[in-house]
C-alpha cells in the first residue's frame, strides 16, 4: 500500500486526507498544531514543526509521497515561506520519498497575457510573485540535479466546500442573510479553483509516475465573476433578491491594511480582481482526462457544508 504524509493540516489538507482514503492510500498529517478540520478516523496526525528538518525527516520515514500545503502567515512569505521549502526539500531528500508542492500562480502576473496557461511566461508584477517564481525554480532545480522527485501543483484562488474564507466571507454570512464580502472588484471575470478539484488534482499527479519534475495548473471553473458568484450563493442559501456585497477595494482597503497584516498584504494581489483572470489546465486535463467541477455542483456543495 502507498503511503503518503501531508505535510499541514489546513482546508487543503485536511480535502487531501479525505480523497487519498478513497484510494486506499495510507495517509498521515504533520502540523505544528492541532488539525483545523476534522481528519477521517483512519488518518493520523502527527504534531511536529515543518521548520524542523531533522524531525520531519523522521515522521516522514518511510512515506512512499510526501505532500507540502504548508505556509507561513500572508505578510510573513518573503521572510519565512523560502526557508521553509527550502527545509521541507532537504528532509524529504534525505529520505527515498518523492515530493508534490502546493503552488499558485502568483508567478504568471497581471493577465496582460490573456488566458494562463502551461505555456504563459513567467513574469510576476507582485513580491509575493517573485517568491513563489523563485521557490519553484529551487524546488524544479533539486529536480533537475538528481536530489529529489518533485511536482509543482498551480490552482487559481480557492473557493469551496471547507475552505476557510469561503466559509467566512460568503457561505456563512449567505446562511445567516448578511452581507457577503469580497476583496477587490467584482465585475471582472475570475477563474475559480474548487478546492475538491484541487485535492483530487493533487492526488491524481502525487500517484502518477510521470507528473514529476514540472509545475501543473490544475483545473479552475468556468470564469465568474465576484457579482455572480455571491448572488448564485445568496440564492442557494435561501435568500431572495440579488446578494448583499460588501466589495474591500481600494482606499478602504489600505485603511484597514492599516490595522490587519494579512489585508495589507493582499492588496499587491489584487489585480488578480481588477482585470479579468482566466486560467486552462490544458495540460492536466490532456494527461488525466478530466476538468474542474461545474459552478453550480461547487456551489451547492460549499452552501450544503456550511448548513452542516
Amino acid at each position: 500500500m502507498t503511503t503518503i504524509s501531508i505535510i499541514g493540516a489546513g482546508s487543503l489538507g485536511s480535502s487531501l486526507a479525505r480523497e487519498l482514503i478513497t484510494r486506499d492510500v495510507q495517509t498521515q498529517v504533520i502540523s505544528r498544531g492541532d488539525a483545523h478540520r476534522e481528519l477521517p478516523g483512519s488518518v493520523g496526525h502527527i504534531r511536529t514543526d515543518a521548520r524542523d528538518p531533522e524531525a520531519l525527516a523522521k515522521v516522514i520515514a518511510g512515506s512512499d509521497i510526501v505532500i507540502h500545503t504548508a505556509q507561513p502567515a500572508y505578510h510573513r512569505w518573503a521572510e519565512e515561506f523560502p526557508e521553509l521549502q527550502r527545509g521541507i526539500i532537504d528532509a524529504v531528500a534525505a529520505t527515498s520519498a518523492k515530493l508534490v508542492i502546493a503552488d499558485n500562480l502568483y508567478m504568471y502576473g497581471r493577465g496582460d497575457h490573456g488566458t494562463i496557461t502551461d505555456t504563459t511566461p513567467e513574469a510576476p508584477c507582485s513580491a509575493k510573485g517573485r517568491v513563489r517564481k523563485s521557490m519553484a525554480h529551487e524546488a524544479l532545480r533539486a529536480h533537475a540535479e538528481g536530489r529529489i522527485q518533485i511536482a509543482l501543483t498551480r490552482p487559481s484562488n480557492y473557493v469551496g466546500a471547507d475552505y476557510e474564507l469561503t466559509r467566512s466571507l460568503l457561505t456563512g454570512p449567505a446562511k445567516a442573510g448578511k452581507a457577503l464580502k469580497v476583496l477587490g472588484g467584482t465585475d471582472q471575470p475570475h477563474s475559480f479553483s474548487y478546492v475538491p478539484d484541487v485535492a483530487r488534482a493533487m492526488a491524481d499527479i502525487a500517484l502518477a509516475d510521470d507528473a514529476y519534475g514540472r509545475p501543473w495548473i490544475l483545473p479552475a471553473m468556468s470564469p465568474v465573476t465576484q457579482r455572480e458568484l455571491c448572488d448564485r450563493i445568496w440564492a442557494a442559501a435561501g435568500n431572495e433578491g440579488a446578494a448583499k456585497i460588501q466589495a474591500i477595494r481600494g482606499t478602504a482597503m489600505k485603511a484597514i491594511g492599516l490595522f490587519n497584516p494579512a489585508l495589507r498584504a493582499s492588496v499587491e494581489m489584487m489585480y488578480e480582481f481588477e482585470e479579468p483572470f482566466i486560467v486552462k489546465a490544458e495540460d492536466f486535463q490532456r494527461r488525466f482526462g478530466w476538468g474542474a467541477t461545474p459552478l453550480a455542483d461547487a456551489i451547492e456543495g460549499s452552501v450544503a457544508t456550511a448548513r452542516r
